[in-house]
């Protein structure tokens, strides 16, 4: 909406600068002024994104009327500047609501260090005793930034998965997306005569999936993986809760993270929006 009504002032102000020039007239004055009242009786009543939209209107249908422009458009820094101190105002409680929640979700994970990764990552308290290297299955993981990924390990059975899918007992499942074989996020090695499939599962490939186990996760869930073929396992209660409670960790992080880069964004705007005011208050 701000890029759209910067976009229509610059449109407004160009047209009134051409119907000027051409001597074109006032004849519209009333209803200008009409729909201007209309956009401050919806400014007054703190509904800022239609006081926005009624006077985008106004500088489309009568760019000739410039006093009425010229009111409107301080109408509209206005109602920018107070639009984005309520969004802020929602920031702020979404960090508050969030910030407990993830500080006791987070007495459930355990730190993972590894120096083979780049970054560290958490797994759910259950898993912390159950490394994936030793069994076939997933295992959930919450980077430093909060996104959830999924690791899935394949033992024993060489059928080239790219992708899992989870199934309940009603027909419902989710898939994850496809991580064709590259030997590093999808890769595959034998030892001692037993073949690994390992596949990592980043975030945007495989949010829906983990939201799905955690919708489901009271329901005996089965997981297939797929790739040349197809080779299907029974999701552990325990697993399901690791994932479960990963994604909801996951979620709380990132809920928190939006609303601050949501509160920096706004707080450019109220700064636009001010300046806006300013220069159009000592015209």
């Amino acid at each position: 909406m701000f890029n759209a009504a910067i976009k229509s002032l610059i449109i407004a102000g160009a047209a009134s600068a051409l119907c000027l020039l051409a001597s074109c007239g006032g004849g519209q004055e009333k209803e200008a002024l009409a729909l201007y009242e209309s956009a401050k009786s919806l400014y007054d009543g703190r509904l800022y994104d239609s006081t926005l939209s009624v006077l985008d209107t106004l500088y489309k249908r009568y760019p000739a009327e410039t006093d009425v422009v010229k009111k409107g458009m301080l109408l509209m820094a206005r109602a920018q500047e107070q639009s984005a101190i309520d969004g802020i105002a929602q920031a702020d409680s979404i960090i508050a609501a969030n910030a407990p929640i993830v500080e006791k979700i987070a007495k459930d994970f355990v730190v993972v260090k590894n120096p083979d990764l780049v970054e560290n990552y958490r797994v759910y308290k259950t898993l912390k005793n159950s490394p994936l290297i030793g069994r076939t299955g997933l295992e959930p993981r919450v980077d430093d930034n909060g996104n959830i990924y999924l690791v899935s390990l394949l033992q024993g059975k060489a059928i080239k998965h790219t992708m899992l899918r989870v199934t309940a007992p009603d027909g419902s499942l989710a898939e994850t997306a496809s991580v064709a074989f590259d030997n590093a996020q999808n890769y595959r090695f034998v030892n001692d005569g037993v073949s690994y499939e390992m596949v990592t599962f980043h975030a945007d490939q495989c949010d829906e999936f983990c939201r799905f186990i955690a919708d489901n996760a009271d329901v005996q869930l089965k997981l297939e993986f797929v790739g040349n073929s197809s080779h299907k396992i029974s999701l552990s209660k325990t697993l399901q809760e690791a994932i479960a409670r990963s994604y909801e960790y996951s979620v709380a992080i990132q809920s928190g993270l939006k609303a601050e880069r949501s509160k920096l964004y706004l707080n450019k705007r109220i700064e636009v929006a001010q300046k806006q005011i300013e220069q159009m208050s000592s015209l």
